[in-house]
């Protein structure tokens, strides 16, 4: 109940600084629900990131441009798109369509990591035996590689670092204390990694 109140508080103040918002408009501020359009990516391989910036309010607690980070797992013939895993809000962690990941974001990115196809092979089989795990809200305290709940920069960070045999940390401080990140690992760190590398931008 608590929770519900606070909500209705928040948009009973978007309410009066925003008199002429729409419904739609003041859930899009709070979380962006709009879906946008962009080429698809090429050259993808499994065991590529891919990113997501969203808008919203919402994705403002998450520090950095980033919101959001999946990995890509491989291609289905059935539906001719990527999947990816991801450690979704709400869902946990779970396997969606690379256009369905896109569509949720006004820019992506696609980057590859540094290393070798077989490496990046077991980052992906790491994420997979993850699947079905929660979604882990502790977005300041120091992130477990085995745990029992992920969020998806801690999925990914934990994919590679256990894949590489402890040799890539796509944690851009290492673990190390920041007013930033705290101790998490955010998208904008795996991002900004020197591991990583951008294949692809797109802005809708």
């Amino acid at each position: 109940m608590r929770k519900v109140g606070i909500a209705a508080l928040v948009l009973l103040l978007l309410g009066a600084t925003l008199p002429s918002a729409s419904a739609g408009d003041l859930i899009n501020y709070i979380w962006d629900t709009r879906t946008y359009q962009h080429p698809y990516p090429t050259d993808i391989r499994p065991g590529d990131l891919v990113y997501g910036h969203s808008p919203d309010l919402f994705n403002a607690i998450i520090p950095g441009f980033w919101v959001h980070v999946a990995i890509v797992a491989w291609y289905n013939d059935t539906i001719d798109d990527w999947m990816v895993i991801e450690a979704k809000i709400g869902k946990g962690i779970i396997i969606s369509p690379l256009r369905e990941f896109l569509s949720r974001y006004d820019i992506v990115a696609l980057q590859r990591v540094k290393t070798t196809d077989d490496v990046r092979q077991k980052a992906v089989e790491f994420a997979y035996q993850q699947l079905g795990k929660p979604y882990n809200y502790n977005y300041i305290g120091k992130p477990e590689v085995y745990d029992d709940k992920y969020y998806c920069s801690q999925l990914v960070w934990a994919a590679y670092l256990v894949a590489s045999n402890y040799q890539i940390n796509l944690d851009e401080n290492d673990g190390g204390w920041s007013w930033k990140y705290f101790y998490s690992v955010a998208p904008q760190e795996v991002y900004d990694d020197p591991m990583t590398y951008t294949l692809y931008y797109d802005e809708a």
